[in-house]
């Protein structure tokens, strides 16, 4: 957990980042502490890729609020699949104030979920920082190779990149979203009470509980691919210009050991991941190939 006097504002900041400060000037009346809470509670930042109005935003910051101060940044509108793409070197975009109970105060940003999250940690983070960035919840599981295609896992990520620790929940899509944000709060409390590694992203993921008793929760690498492209229709459409639509097919098969087996059991899943892409065991490997000129 950051302190009064921690240096998590002193980050380094990636060039996204550092292009919404010039976007959004100081200037700008964003009131970043309008609340003024005690200095020794937790500040989460929230967001999500559904939207900022989402039921699954809602519940998770009433769940998180009598843990911390919530400030919510999120998309104007559903962005899901937008991975950690950005939009943000493209211009100015659009602001709005909102209102989400339990949050301190909310805005929602017209942009992908990891510009929501790059606008409120330039904006919002201030001289304390925040203790955690927390994404969700989603509706739609995000387990396995699917997690690259996430706009939840993408906004947490974006988090990771600037040195923040992240969750991304999500969730198979019934409309109660309770047992997930509560699960979500429980793993918050372990993750700032236990000072977890910053520029983490732990993915969680809750599948529709069927059975009796408590819900495991299994802690399990990425993979599995329960969605394929099965085939890819062209077609012309009334003006006659050439389009296409794809028909996905969803498999239930997963490497055992896997967090796509896990969820398909039945069980809570946790993954953590890592920003760096880096294959570190083949860099060694590609250093000797000689891909200078004259090799």
């Amino acid at each position: 957990m950051n302190t009064p006097d921690s240096t998590a504002f002193r980050r380094p900041m990636s060039l996204v980042a550092a292009a919404a400060l010039v976007l959004v000037p100081a200037a700008l009346p964003l009131d970043p502490r309008p609340a003024a809470p005690s200095e020794g509670i937790a500040r989460i930042l929230v967001t999500n890729d559904d939207g900022w109005d989402a039921d699954g935003l809602a519940a998770l910051v009433t769940s998180l609020a009598g843990m911390a101060e919530v400030v919510v940044c999120a998309p104007l509108e559903n962005r899901s699949g937008a991975s950690h793409s950005t939009e943000i070197l493209r211009g100015d975009h659009g602001l709005r104030r909102v209102e989400v109970p339990g949050a301190s105060h909310a805005w929602a940003v017209e942009g992908t979920p990891s510009d929501a999250v790059t606008f409120g940690l330039a904006c919002f983070a201030g001289e304390r920082g925040f203790d955690l960035v927390v994404s969700g919840v989603n509706a739609g599981a995000n387990v396995g190779e699917i997690s690259h295609y996430s706009g939840t896992v993408g906004a947490a990520m974006e988090a990771a990149g600037q040195g923040y620790t992240a969750i991304a929940v999500s969730q198979e899509a019934p409309t109660d979203f309770e047992a997930a944000a509560r699960f979500t709060a429980r793993l918050a409390r372990r993750v700032l009470a236990r000072r977890a590694p910053e520029g983490v992203v732990y993915s969680v993921n809750v599948p529709r509980h069927r059975g009796e008793g408590p819900q495991p929760v299994v802690v399990a690498p990425m993979g599995g691919r329960y969605v394929r492209v099965e085939s890819v229709q062209r077609f012309e459409d009334e003006s006659g210009e050439l389009r296409f639509r794809t028909e996905l097919a969803f498999d239930r098969e997963a490497p055992e050991g896997s967090d796509t087996a896990a969820y398909f059991s039945g069980a809570i899943t946790v993954t953590p991941l890592r920003f760096d892409w880096t294959d570190r065991a083949a860099l060694e490997r590609v250093g000797g190939w000689e891909l200078g000129e004259g090799g």
